[in-house]
């Protein structure tokens, strides 16, 4: 089908944002910033996961579900944690969890485990806090998660879930033009505010908080990601700039971060 010079123009922007996202994450191991490809954000956005480490405190007991290469974790531990899980799918990632980890008194522990099998390996009310970042969006089986998610968190306990937003005025414009408005041709779902409350409402969880927003969903990103190449400095002044706009203007985020139930 013949396309429009606008959906030609979206489609560039596009993929420049996802090429220059990905060059990113490469120019990180080139610059000798990082061991593997990793994206800036993980390395230099120390506001990123700021929410969430405010709520660390002694002697709780954490889970993280997608954890990565164990940042969290291992931070929750330095807080002074009595037990700081992490689950996460990619083997090596766990390996890289595991060499990041002190050699003695670290209360973190990671487990290789695939989430879209429905089922935590822990007993019934044992988490203070749960970390659930930038995953579900990622699952088939989200209802079984959520639902293991609420089983396993203790009844006065909180968990921390990150998601993505389907209706900014970027995505809404790209649906438009006939294309695909996703931030990751991996994402199985992006959320509005109803079916977010849908989602939550079938494993009986609650929305206790605010939806905070997080950073503009625009096809600029890739390329802010690329000014960690020049300064590591430069990324976060960007960074900053964005989490600006986005407080007058939530409703263009990328996703929120909220908590739950």
């Amino acid at each position: 089908m013949f396309k429009t010079p606008r959906k030609y123009w979206y489609t560039f922007l596009k993929q420049q944002d996802y090429l220059l996202g990905v060059w990113s994450c490469r120019a990180m191991q080139w610059r000798g910033y990082a061991s593997r490809p990793i994206h800036p954000k993980h390395l230099f956005d120390e506001q990123r996961s700021d929410f969430l480490h405010g709520l660390f405190e002694k002697d709780i007991s954490f889970l993280d579900l997608g954890s990565g290469v164990g940042t969290d974790c291992l931070l929750a531990a330095e807080a002074g944690a009595e037990l700081s899980v992490g689950l996460e799918g990619d083997f090596q990632s766990i390996v890289t969890a595991v060499g990041r980890k002190p050699q003695e008194g670290s209360t973190a522990h990671f487990l290789q485990i695939d989430l879209e099998q429905g089922r935590l390996p822990f007993a019934d009310c044992c988490f203070d806090l749960v970390n659930f970042s930038n995953v579900l969006e990622h699952l088939h089986n989200r209802r079984a998660v959520l639902q293991e998610l609420k089983r396993v968190k203790k009844s006065e306990g909180i968990a921390v879930i990150s998601i993505p937003n389907a209706e900014t005025g970027w995505k809404k414009k790209l649906a438009a033009a006939g294309l695909d408005p996703r931030d990751d041709p991996d994402h199985k779902v992006e959320y509005s505010r109803e079916s977010l409350q849908e989602e939550l409402d079938g494993a009986d969880l609650r929305i206790c908080s605010d939806l905070m927003p997080i950073i503009p969903s625009f096809p600029w990103n890739g390329l802010i990601a690329m000014s960690a190449v020049i300064s590591p400095g430069l990324y976060k002044r960007f960074q900053a700039m964005k989490r600006e706009f986005v407080q007058t203007h939530p409703d263009e985020s990328i996703g929120w971060v909220f908590t739950v139930r």
